[in-house]
């Protein structure tokens, strides 16, 4: 029998610290995405639903087209004013202290509640729910609002289901016996979602330069290990040429996977010299676990799906991460 999917119970320690509270700082991890983002609005609204006093932070940068406007929301550091009120803190959507950058000393000595559904990475915290299973951080978020009976505005369901769809390919990565997913997702378009607008916000926008960036992209990747690695590289100096401030991630992923024979996409950005960005993503028929891939690399994220940023020249890493993927692709 199918094994269906149902939340594990709320741990009564953590549901004391927020009824408890106050104060509460919302962080995400650095370069946001999506459901990141939307998870800090969404727990945010939340909290501030039960009467607490809420400030969302997040270092960014806010890269993608699709949040830019978001932007403005979220403060970039916590100052001592801040600490000063002792707040308790609730990351979301981060699944190793490093990925929330320079944040992670401004918050020495809070107290720490961590929701996330990312599988691996490293244990930070004081109090901790990971749902793996869930598809997106958004998702644990609206279990959340049922749990402590507040009600879903049409705003924050427009923010769950952004989530939703950019964490799940707008829903093109959800297995069988996964129905509980569209159901959630149902209840928030009838609230008022509408989910032909929101392909249009993740997907279109984008200037003729950023396409042309995707494509030299593209044209550089590396076919490697018979067809079924390939890699992509990204370097400063494409800046003089193209739009590069805007991610050509989930394109770039998608067109690559989709590839016969491919199974496993790389992708390697340059931001200093000798700093280099990971993506790395895996197709459904994949003996490789990207995100056990990217925890040897001091980062996280899930089977299908992960990052990393390492201390390393682009050529230096990928010769690395080739060895590593032709020891995983067995």
């Amino acid at each position: 029998m199918p094994e269906f999917f149902s939340f594990p119970p709320l741990p009564e320690d953590i549901r004391l610290v927020i009824e408890d509270g106050s104060s509460f700082l919302i962080i995400g991890h650095i370069n946001p995405d999506g459901d990141c983002l939307s998870s800090q609005i969404a727990m945010g609204a939340l909290l501030e639903a039960l009467g607490k006093q809420v400030t969302l932070v997040n270092a960014g940068p806010f890269e993608r087209s699709e949040i830019t406007h978001l932007s403005g929301l979220f403060q970039t550091g916590v100052t001592e004013e801040m600490k000063a009120e002792n707040p308790v803190v609730v990351v979301v959507d981060c699944s190793s202290i490093e990925r929330i950058g320079s944040l992670a000393e401004e918050i020495e000595g809070l107290t720490t509640v961590i929701f996330d559904h990312h599988a691996s990475g490293e244990y930070f915290g004081d109090y901790r729910y990971i749902t793996p299973r869930a598809i997106s951080t958004t998702f644990i978020i609206m279990h959340l609002y049922r749990e402590f009976g507040i009600e879903i505005t049409p705003e924050i369901a427009d923010h769950l289901f952004f989530g939703f769809a950019t964490d799940s390919g707008f829903f093109r990565f959800i297995g069988p016996y996964r129905g509980d997913i569209l159901r959630h997702a149902a209840e928030l378009v009838d609230l008022g979602v509408s989910p032909n607008e929101m392909a249009d916000r993740i997907s279109g926008g984008k200037n003729l330069d950023y396409v042309k960036y995707v494509g030299k992209l593209i044209d550089r990747s590396e076919v490697l290990l018979d067809g079924r690695l390939i890699i992509a590289s990204s370097y400063i100096r494409d800046s003089r040429t193209f739009d590069t401030t805007d991610r050509p991630g989930d394109m770039l992923y998608s067109m690559l996977l989709a590839i016969r024979g491919v199974e496993v996409v790389l992708y390697l950005k340059e931001l200093e010299t000798q700093v280099t960005e990971i993506g790395l993503r895996s197709s459904h028929q994949s003996p490789v676990d990207v995100g056990e891939l990217a925890k040897r690399l001091g980062g996280g994220g899930h089977r299908r799906a992960a990052g990393a940023t390492v201390n390393e020249s682009v050529e230096a890493v990928r010769d690395r991460l080739i060895l590593l993927v032709k020891e995983l692709l067995v």
